[in-house]
């Protein structure tokens, strides 16, 4: 028997039939409601539409959606706070006194602006702003960008396009290898470029497609020049010329006063130059362009979260925040080497942290993974609190000099802590992004706790009667760990210096490798005098055979930290055997620890059995096999106890009886603090 199936309904009953449970015939009115006579009562619920779209576009919605209930999540997270702080103030206002708040501070309108330029960024203490504010009082429309005076010289090059008879590109495929080579050793943990977009965009102009800008043609040649340093290989009868330098050049003489004309690419270009020039050398140049890096990120808002565009994309708001990070990193790190004050404190800054919140799978391919990136931020946070707590002016230290120590290791300990697994050095074959960031930790545990072993060292050359190794019993434990904490950083980097290297992962013409090989082996060479030891004697020489070998490779660096390390070497050498010798440090011990120092002091070349050679990077991976142990510098029980501890309630066991640790803050002060 053949069955029909049963018609589907393509309505809902309207309201009235639907609480009366009867049939309802679907019409407008309904036969039910026109014989009730309650036609005006017969109305039906809205239909909900079935539409087919992509998937592609779905995606794109779930991400929107995302990026603005985060967005909503922070200004909620941000009204609370203010309303709870609010809460305990006294109410010694009148009710009209209450109500008023600074208008300065509400949200703007979004200004109209010249499609053609980047929206510059006026902060609310300006003339400028306050104008605004004036007129949008009396105006509903909007209000006219003003971030720039209207009128002004313009030279016309930032966005200047070039004719092919401009500029000779290089050969295409070494051009992409390059930047390959750029990206592999620092686009992991640093935002270098957008890695579809940007390869997308060499693309064009090899074909033709389009033609390049004056800024754009500067990055190519300034990552060009990056990956020909990373390639770690000199050209044929280049003997004095470090690789990159060429495009570096190039990327100079294209350079001009463009600043008024403010661009995120602008930003980058600087940044890029700056990383450069360190390689050459050129450190003061380097925080100089980071500097006019800064100040052009500052004019463009970077800082200050919500200041782009409504127009940007999830990339562009993503590369923005990730362009500000970098050259926050990289300013804080440059002025801690220079030992200069940093330009922008954390409290003019709420930008939000690199993520991938708000991105879809597509537009994530734009980006290394955050998670890298967000830790050297936090660490460059910690550095930048170093030079403002640590190696403050005397008269801010106020006597604190040892309550700042414990606060800044107490955050270093947070910030390991905090770090994910795949960030953690490992017993064998650590990432180069990995051990690059633990380096720079274990340099910001040498920098906080060198000036205490400076102070005992000191004490040492001034002839104190007394033994002041870590072992000596009149040292209290907390001093004598500080000292050994700074000692074990610096044992630390030095052993994972040691694994780059033999895994060929070593930059052989890199600034940064240099830097923290020279810094390492001055905690070395005082611990070798002040407790020596075979180890630490042998670590020492291992490092600075390093140094020396990529000094002779060409590493300019490296050439003025090695002549720096032997003339301290000759110095301490000769000048600690001015110590009484009826101290406490006899005669014997004194000749081992000065033949311990003097062992790897060499002038010239080490000696045949000595002698490195720089491994090729070709055919390794970017990992480092320590051979040994890294353990974490601040894991001690005695550490734990100290860091735990409340600075108030300190028992008097813990600091020497002849009052040198309480004598030791006055001393940093006078003496090592500006």
């Amino acid at each position: 028997m053949k069955t029909h199936k049963r018609t589907r309904r393509l309505f809902a009953a309207c309201y009235r039939c639907h609480s009366q449970k009867v049939k309802c015939s679907g019409e407008h009115p309904c036969r039910s409601c026109a014989q009730a006579n309650k036609s005006d009562e017969c109305r039906f619920p809205p239909r909900e539409r079935k539409v087919t779209i992509s998937e592609h576009y779905l995606r794109r919605l779930e991400a929107d959606s995302k990026r603005l209930q985060t967005l909503l999540k922070n200004e909620s997270s941000k009204e609370h706070r203010v309303e709870a702080a609010t809460e305990h103030e006294p109410d010694s206002l009148s009710q009209e006194e209450h109500g008023i708040v600074n208008p300065l501070f509400e949200t703007q309108k979004e200004w109209t602006r010249d499609k053609q330029t980047e929206p510059g960024f006026t902060g609310e203490a300006s003339c400028i702003a306050f104008g605004d504010r004036l007129l949008q009082c009396t105006n509903i429309g909007p209000t006219p960008s003003s971030a720039t005076l209207s009128q002004y010289l313009s030279t016309k090059t930032a966005n200047h396009i070039l004719d092919d008879n401009e500029y000779t590109l290089p050969d295409r495929a070494q051009a992409k290898l390059l930047i390959k080579v750029a990206w592999r050793f620092i686009g992991n943990d640093h935002h270098l470029f957008l890695k579809v977009s940007f390869v997308r965009e060499i693309e064009a102009v090899y074909q033709k497609a389009s033609k390049p800008t004056v800024l754009w043609l500067c990055k190519l040649w300034t990552l060009l020049a990056l990956g020909e340093l990373y390639t770690n290989r000199r050209k044929f009868n280049d003997t004095h010329i470090i690789p990159g330098t060429n495009y570096y050049l190039q990327a100079l003489n294209m350079l001009h006063d463009i600043y008024e004309e403010a661009s995120l690419l602008h930003v980058e270009v600087l940044i890029l130059i700056a990383w450069y020039s360190n390689s050459l050398g050129r450190i003061r140049s380097a925080y100089s362009y980071s500097g006019i890096a800064m100040r052009l990120a500052l004019s463009l808002g970077l800082h200050r979260s919500g200041s782009a565009p409504t127009t940007a994309s999830a990339v562009e708001l993503e590369s923005r925040r990730r362009t500000w990070w970098m050259l926050y990193y990289f300013e804080r790190m440059s002025a801690s080497k220079l030992g200069l004050p940093i330009t922008l404190r954390d409290e003019d800054i709420d930008v939000e942290l690199p993520s991938m919140d708000g991105l879809t799978e597509e537009e994530q391919q734009e980006f290394a993974d955050p998670a890298h990136m967000c830790a050297n931020v936090k660490l460059a946070r910690i550095t930048g609190n170093i030079l403002a707590e640590i190696y403050c002016l005397p008269r801010r230290a106020n006597g604190m000099f040892v309550q700042r120590v414990h606060s800044i290791l107490k955050q270093l300990r947070a910030w390991n802590d905090a770090l994910p697994p795949e960030l953690c050095v490992r017993e064998c074959r650590t990432p180069r992004p990995v051990a690059s960031l633990h380096m720079a930790y274990n340099e910001c545990i040498m920098q906080t706790t060198r000036p205490i072993l400076l102070h005992l060292f000191r004490r040492r050359c001034q002839g104190d009667d007394k033994d002041l190794s870590p072992e000596s019993p009149t040292l209290s434990p907390i001093t004598a760990l500080l000292a050994d904490s700074c000692v074990n950083a610096a044992i630390t980097s030095c052993r994972i210096m040691e694994g780059l290297f033999i895994e060929g992962s070593i930059a052989t013409f890199g600034y940064w490798e240099a830097q923290h090989i020279f810094s390492s082996s001055l905690i070395l060479i005082i611990s070798a005098l002040l407790n020596p030891s075979v180890a630490t004697s042998d670590l020492l020489q291992t490092s600075i055979n390093i140094l020396r070998t990529i000094r002779d490779h060409g590493n300019i660096p490296a050439v003025d930290y090695s002549e720096r390390l032997a003339l301290i070497q000759a110095g301490v050498s000769s000048g600690t055997g001015a110590w009484d010798a009826n101290s406490s440090l006899g005669r014997d011990q004194h000749t081992d620890q000065v033949q311990q120092v003097s062992r790897t002091r060499n002038h010239d070349q080490p000696s045949s059995s000595e002698k490195l050679s720089v491994p090729s990077s070709g055919g390794h991976s970017l990992v480092a096999d320590f051979g040994m142990n890294c353990p974490d510098t601040l894991a001690h029980p005695l550490m734990d106890t100290f860091l735990d501890e409340n600075l108030s309630a300190w028992s008097s066991s813990m600091f020497t009886n002849d009052n040198a640790w309480r004598n030791l803050a006055t001393e940093m002060e006078e003496h090592f603090l500006f």
